[in-house]
């Protein structure tokens, strides 16, 4: 889900059905409060089918999407991403890949953010809009005091640019280990 969107992981981790906008349709939104966001602002976050099908899969036993007590967001973050590194480690050996370098899960955000710029040619301020940052040209000082557009077509096809070229690596990977 932090791949897919580009959102933060406390944002994610607290998602809650109650800001989950038309989710079984083409249309669906996220729509994050204000007082969720780094920034203060309320964020629109277009969802793509395939985070529509991971959040549709979630069984609904809380307010909170991803939760693994009922009552709280999901945690424990550090954990798990030791077990990941541990797993990745595991499998560069197995099949005799190169190690990656350290990571944070914040990487993946930027990655997106990175991808998007210079592999996916989408425009930086349509970039900037995803992941509800208020700088950039289109946004920063009298530009944006003026300018309150909130580009969610742009960031919607964006965001399905996304999840196509993460489709593309995921079966690229794919073919590769079975050779």
């Amino acid at each position: 889900m932090l791949l897919l969107t580009g959102q933060r992981r406390g944002e994610v981790a607290g998602m809650r059905w109650s800001e989950l906008k038309d989710i079984d349709t083409q249309n669906a939104i996220w729509v994050l409060p204000s007082n969720r966001t780094k920034n203060k602002q309320s964020h629109l976050v277009p969802l793509t089918p395939s985070v529509r099908e991971l959040i549709l899969d979630m069984p609904r036993v809380s307010q909170f999407v991803f939760t693994t007590t009922g009552k709280t967001p999901v945690s424990g973050f550090g954990k798990v991403k030791k077990r990941l590194d541990a797993r990745i480690n595991q499998m560069t050996l197995n099949d005799e890949l190169s190690s990656i370098p350290h990571w944070t899960v914040h990487d993946l955000r930027r990655t997106m953010v990175t991808h998007m710029n210079e592999k996916l040619g989408i425009p930086p301020h349509v970039v900037e809009a995803v992941v509800n940052h208020s700088s950039g040209l289109a946004k920063a000082g009298v530009a944006g005091v003026y300018n309150r557009a909130l580009y969610l077509e742009d960031r919607r096809q964006a965001l399905h640019k996304w999840q196509s070229k993460i489709g593309e690596i995921r079966c690229n990977q794919c073919s590769n280990i079975a050779m």
